[in-house]
């Protein structure tokens, strides 16, 4: 088992948060992992061992990486809402915030792609 708790904020504490941010229930997240939801529950509630391995398919579910999931730091993500964000608090080897760097541009591509789709289809349904 590794051990990724800080500062009072948990492994199971930090995949809840980011589970809760995505807007995902504990069933959703249950059913991608195969498990049921009260065993979900006991990795949320720090009763269940997260191994690298759990850790990995975990951050897969959550559409994260395990770097996300090991630096994440919800103070950031309040501070983020009226500041640019920032991974220069995020206490990780400059290869791992690279990661986050990494993963964080390709997610706002994606929201970007998926935003440019939904004006397209509202421009094609607009009266002529």
């Amino acid at each position: 088992m590794v051990n990724y708790s800080n500062r009072n904020n948990t492994i199971g504490v930090k995949i809840r948060k980011i589970r809760e941010i995505k807007n995902f229930s504990q069933e959703y997240v249950a059913n991608k992992l195969s498990v049921s939801q009260s065993t979900y529950s006991n990795i949320e509630n720090d009763k269940t061992p997260v191994t690298a391995k759990s850790l990995e398919q975990i951050a897969l579910a959550l559409e994260v990486t395990p770097a996300i999931i090991k630096g994440f730091d919800d103070q950031m993500v309040f501070e983020s809402c009226s500041q640019p964000i920032s991974f220069h608090s995020i206490h990780l080897p400059a290869s791992e915030k690279e990661a986050l760097y990494i993963e964080l541009i390709q997610q706002l591509k994606e929201r970007i792609r998926s935003l440019e789709a939904i004006i397209a289809l509202k421009e094609d349904n607009l009266p002529d």
